[in-house]
């Protein structure tokens, strides 16, 4: 698949369908989030970019964030039913049975965290489809989930969507002459993500390890 390809036709669609993108940003967002599809679709790049268009005005803020809300927490509990329907089986089904890895290190995070996995895991892209799988392989409670679930799918999506609105903000502020603000906005926004990768780099290694 030609990655850079998928990302330019999925954000024209986005731009010159303004009025349905919340509709297209939510089957992303359901396929980011579902067992096996959220593996084989590149769709964090075309969610995270979409936030420039944001930014710029382009796409509304709340039709994105509702969307996506909705298509995470969907493919996320689909992932879920999957692994409480199949049990230990899941280990069987590509690309499971090939990356064995990938549930093993859902399962260490679960072990850890319990219920906060589900949470956590949403915002690690490998563990992002996986962990609601091995919820369900563990027969977490359906409500129990589902909390956890919605709540980190409403969080998720304007996390993903900062770096792009915020670039796009400070892009803004430079073409308008207010160099001041613009750099204000695009220092703050990349200390921000440096701290977030900083604390991600040392935090997921040990608990996909553990």
């Amino acid at each position: 698949m030609d990655i850079s390809g998928f990302f330019d036709e999925a954000l024209r669609l986005i731009e010159a369908h303004r009025a349905w993108a919340g509709l297209i940003y939510g089957l992303m967002a359901f396929g980011e989030s579902l067992v096996i599809v959220g593996v084989l679709v590149p769709a964090t790049g075309v969610m995270m970019a979409t936030g420039a268009l944001v930014g710029a005005g382009t796409v509304p803020f709340l039709d994105v964030w509702i969307g996506g809300a909705i298509g995470a927490a969907l493919g996320d509990t689909v992932s879920y039913w999957v692994g409480r329907k199949l049990g230990p089986r899941i280990d069987r089904l590509w690309p499971f049975s090939r990356h064995p890895e990938t549930l093993a290190a859902a399962r260490n995070v679960f072990a850890h965290w319990g219920w906060a996995a589900v949470v956590v895991g949403r915002f690690i892209g490998p563990l992002r489809a996986s962990v609601p799988t091995v919820a369900g392989l563990t027969s977490m409670p359906p409500l129990l989930f589902q909390i956890a679930n919605v709540g980190s799918a409403i969080l998720w999506i304007p996390v993903l969507i900062f770096p792009g609105s915020m670039g796009a903000i400070a892009w803004n502020l430079f073409e308008a002459g207010d160099a001041v603000t613009g750099t204000v906005v695009a220092v703050v926004t990349v200390v921000a993500i440096g701290a977030a990768l900083w604390l991600l780099r040392r935090w997921m290694p040990r608990r996909l390890k553990d």
